[in-house]
């Protein structure tokens, strides 16, 4: 696992049902271990999608990543989600579904700014400076140029 680890994720799942979890068949020709890295990495593929615009996410997630708590505990409740969800697509318990739901928000509010990532690098313009954020809106209630 690349910014996670085993016990990030039995401080969320206990290490036995984990390991249900991810468990292929016997004569299967792919190791345990590969399944969660895959997951592990389209999870910070997610959060790197939220937190881009904010923070430098080559410095939080090279290869000796920057941790932070809020985000280890975020890629693990998703991580854990996901790989709960493979085997059992339906069955999925409630749990599991609200601490999935927990992380997407928080990554919404980090996005937003509304929780900000200690000792995590942001973005800055080659002067030094902050990058702000872009944003607009473009609705116009009175339908008139």
């Amino acid at each position: 696992m690349k910014y996670i680890n085993k016990d990030d994720l039995a401080s969320i799942i206990q290490e036995r049902l984990m390991n249900e979890s991810i468990a292929l068949a016997p004569d299967a020709d792919i190791n345990d271990d590969v399944i969660v890295n895959d997951v592990e990495q389209k999870v910070i593929d997610l959060a790197e999608s939220y937190i881009a615009g904010k923070y430098d996410t080559a410095l939080i997630f090279a290869d000796t990543p920057i941790r932070n708590g809020v985000l280890v505990q975020i890629i693990a409740s998703i991580v854990v989600y996901r790989c709960v969800r493979r085997n059992a697509a339906r069955k999925v318990p409630e749990d599991y579904i609200l601490l999935y739901n927990s992380a997407i928000k928080d990554l919404e509010r980090i996005q937003s700014g509304a929780i900000l990532l200690t000792n995590c690098p942001v973005l800055t313009k080659p002067d030094g400076t902050q990058v702000s954020p872009l944003w607009g809106n473009t609705t116009n209630k009175d339908f008139f140029i």
